[in-house]
């Protein structure tokens, strides 16, 4: 019993000091799975291409108008016509102030710009938030490989004390507790795979509905190498939600811009075509008449309408500036935070692996030696085994959490985790 029981140990943990390969759905295929389905992406995409288009008409001139007149009816009779009256046909046409045009386009672009930059973040957070869920259900699924692995052990000891309390050499107390380790590791057996469920479930949120639930994986080998804070910065800058919040910061200079515009005159044309029915004094007739007229706008009253809107212009990008000093002090907030909660969890990861682990393997190696030769009892074996599967609980859920900070500084980084 006890060189078997040592030969298990020293099994689970050489898998838990090498990660298990990911088998069934791997952390990759997961992610293109849940960035294919996603409509959120779609629904940046389709309104970056409605923001490109609209910067195309925002270039073009205003529709021309179509103008019908008459003038000179005689009001006696209004359907009769005499030598003042002129029927006419025109085409007017409508110069907006300034450069405006030319500047709505360009924030338009800017805008679609801005859009499109958002799909890369939105494919960052798709991505990370599908690792994240990934990777809780690797977790739980090595979790529930080990409780189904130390239920087994559970079960020999059960077996074991019954044959020492039939042979007269054991006590009833340590059955009856055997029994009851046996109850209680049936009950991880359930939180286990419920665990398992609520994972699987969650990663679906993101892969949508899998036509078959894959086989359970293992948490992957990341080994993306550490590097300083400062390095972590300034790769920060290739963020793509900061490159978006600084396009937007653009489109708020091109709309104080424009808005600036309305000081200029706006300008309109007339021309057409007039055609006089009625004869002249001596008899002849009317000559047909063209006609072109320049209007102008006279922006004299400023105070309540361009100055305002200048001024709201203004206001808007200053808010655009200050959106984006305050994303980069979130971005670099959780950096830094990400970054300090991998160090931790690399010497966690370590002192478990190293040295606790070995610890415990050897306390429970000469603890079950000690029990079979009568020198311990039942209570420390016990002890020694959950001490030890517990401690192996804590490196599953160490490397989940270590793997999650991994994950997270490779999005906030814009690289990949692996």
């Amino acid at each position: 019993m006890c060189c078997k029981s040592v030969l298990c140990g020293v099994g689970i943990l050489a898998a838990l000091l090498s990660p298990l390969p990911a088998i069934g759905l791997p952390a990759d295929a997961a992610v293109e799975r849940a960035l294919a389905r996603d409509a959120g992406l779609r629904a940046l995409s389709e309104r970056s291409r409605s923001l490109e288009e609209s910067a195309i008409a925002d270039r073009a001139l205003p529709d021309p108008q179509l103008t019908l007149g008459a003038q000179g009816l005689p009001i006696n009779d209004p359907l009769s016509s005499d030598m003042m009256t002129m029927y006419s046909i025109g085409v007017r046409q409508r110069f907006p102030a300034g450069a405006s045009r030319r500047l709505s386009g360009e924030r338009g672009t800017v805008l679609a710009k801005a859009t499109g930059i958002d799909v890369r973040a939105r494919r960052l957070e798709v991505a990370l938030q599908t690792r994240l869920a990934w990777l809780a259900w690797a977790g739980a699924s090595e979790t529930a490989a080990r409780v189904e692995a130390m239920f087994e052990q559970v079960e020999d000891l059960v077996e074991l004390t019954e044959r020492r309390f039939a042979a007269g050499t054991g006590r009833a107390q340590d059955e009856s507790q055997a029994h009851l380790e046996r109850i209680l590791m049936e009950r991880r057996r359930i939180d286990a795979a419920t665990a398992i469920d609520e994972a699987f479930a969650r990663l679906q949120r993101w892969t949508g509905p899998l036509e078959t639930e894959p086989s359970a994986p293992g948490l992957p080998a990341w080994s993306r190498p550490a590097v300083s804070g400062t390095d972590l910065r300034a790769r920060l800058a290739d963020h793509p939600e900061l490159a978006a919040a600084q396009a937007r910061v653009e489109a708020g200079e091109l709309g104080a811009e424009i808005a600036r515009q309305a000081y200029r005159p706006e300008w309109m044309i007339d021309a057409g075509y007039g055609h006089q029915r009625g004869s002249d004094p001596v008899g002849g007739r009317m000559s047909d008449k063209l006609f072109v007229m320049a209007s102008v706008s006279l922006p004299l009253f400023t105070a309540n309408r361009q100055d305002r809107r200048v001024d709201a212009a203004l206001a808007e990008r200053d808010a655009e500036q200050a959106q984006a000093q305050y994303l980069l002090q979130r971005l670099s907030g959780a950096l830094e935070e990400q970054h300090a909660i991998r160090q931790r969890l690399e010497q966690r990861r370590r002192l478990i692996a190293e040295d606790i682990l070995p610890r415990a393997q050897q306390t429970l190696e000469a603890t079950e030696a000690a029990y079979q030769s009568d020198r311990a009892s039942f209570d420390e074996l016990i002890r020694a085994r959950l001490q030890l599967f517990e401690l192996e609980i804590d490196l599953i859920n160490t490397r989940e959490r270590l793997l999650g900070a991994i994950a997270r500084i490779a999005a906030l980084t814009n690289e990949d985790p692996s």
